[in-house]
C-alpha cells in the first residue's frame, strides 16, 4: 500500500517544470549561406525579425533544396511559436518533416508545442515512439540519448506514471544515484517515497543530506520517519548527528528513533551529557 507523503509530486520538482529545448541556432557552419541571418537572429530572440527575414528568402524565385527549404521552415515555425502562433508553427515543422525527415529540430517545436498545451500523454507519446535518427542533417542539433530518457521521465511524472519515470531515469543514469545532477536525486528521492521503496528513499536521502544545513537535512529524514521507515532513518540520523553532536534537535531525534527500535541502551548513552531540552 502506498504511504500517504507531504509532498507534491507535480510541483517543486525539477521534473515537473522540465522542457525540452528548442533548437539551439548556435551553429556557424551551415550549409546554405541564406540560412545565416536567419540563424543568427533567432540566436539573438530577435523572432519579429527571424520570421520577416525567413519569409523574404523563401518567397525569392529560385529553386530550392528540399533541405534549404526544411530549414527555412524550421526558422519561421520557431519565429511563429515564440510570437504566439502555435498552430502556424505546427503546421510548419510538419511541413519541414515532410521535406525532411531525418532531423530533429521540427520534433522538438511539436513537443514544445505539446507541453505548453500540458498534453504531457501527447508529448510523452510522441518521443516514445519516435524513431530517432542515427544521422543528421548539418543544420540540425541532436536529440540525445539521455535528454530523450529525462523528457520521456518528466511527462511521465506529469501523468503520476512512477514506474515509468523510474525506468526511464534508471535508462538515463545506469550508474544510479552517483550520475544522478542533484535536483533529479532530489525527484529520486520523492519518487522512492511514492513508490514506497523505503531502502531507495534512505539511499536517495543519504545523498542529499550531506551538503544540508541541520533544518534541511531533518526535514528530509523526517519524510521517511513519517512514512514508517524509522529502521532506514535511525543509521541517517545517526550519520547526521555525528557530524553535528551539539545539535539538540538531532539528538532527540535519534533518541525517539533508537527507543522506537528498541536500541534502549543507545538512547540512555544519548541522554546521559544532559537533559534534552523538550521545545522543538
Amino acid at each position: 500500500m502506498m504511504r500517504k507523503v507531504d509532498l507534491q509530486p507535480r510541483n517543486e520538482s525539477f521534473l515537473s517544470t522540465f522542457r525540452i529545448a528548442e533548437p539551439s541556432f548556435q551553429s556557424t557552419e551551415l550549409p546554405y549561406s541564406s540560412l545565416t541571418p536567419l540563424w543568427k537572429a533567432l540566436n539573438e530572440n530577435k523572432f519579429e525579425e527571424a520570421r520577416t527575414l525567413t519569409i523574404a528568402a523563401m518567397g525569392q524565385l529560385r529553386i530550392f533544396p528540399q533541405e534549404e527549404r526544411a530549414a527555412m521552415k524550421i526558422a519561421l515555425a520557431v519565429a511563429e511559436l515564440h510570437l504566439g502562433s502555435t498552430d502556424k508553427a505546427r503546421r510548419l515543422a510538419g511541413r519541414s518533416l515532410d521535406l525532411c525527415p531525418n532531423q530533429f529540430s521540427a520534433h522538438r517545436i511539436l513537443l514544445s508545442i505539446y507541453v505548453a498545451h500540458k498534453d504531457f500523454a501527447a508529448a510523452y507519446l510522441h518521443l516514445a515512439n519516435l524513431p530517432l535518427p542515427t544521422q543528421t542533417v548539418s543544420w540540425d542539433g541532436p536529440l540525445h540519448y539521455v535528454d530523450t530518457q529525462v523528457a520521456l521521465a518528466a511527462w511521465a511524472w506529469q501523468l503520476g506514471e512512477w514506474d515509468q519515470v523510474a525506468d526511464h531515469l534508471n535508462n538515463a543514469f545506469p550508474n544510479g544515484l552517483s550520475e544522478m545532477p542533484a535536483a533529479i536525486r532530489e525527484d529520486w528521492f520523492k519518487l522512492s517515497l511514492y513508490r514506497g521503496l523505503a531502502d531507495d528513499a534512505a539511499a536517495a536521502a543519504a545523498s542529499l543530506i550531506d551538503n544540508r544545513s541541520i533544518d534541511g537535512a531533518d526535514e528530509i529524514l523526517q519524510t521517511i520517519v513519517q512514512s514508517g521507515w524509522t529502521k532506514q532513518a535511525l543509521p541517517l540520523y545517526r550519520s547526521v548527528y555525528t557530524k553535528q553532536p551539539e545539535s539538540e534537535l538531532l539528538r532527540r531525534r535519534l533518541v525517539a528513533l533508537c527507543v522506537k527500535e528498541g536500541n534502549l541502551q543507545e538512547a540512555r548513552e544519548l541522554t546521559r551529557p544532559g537533559a534534552l531540552k523538550l521545545a522543538a
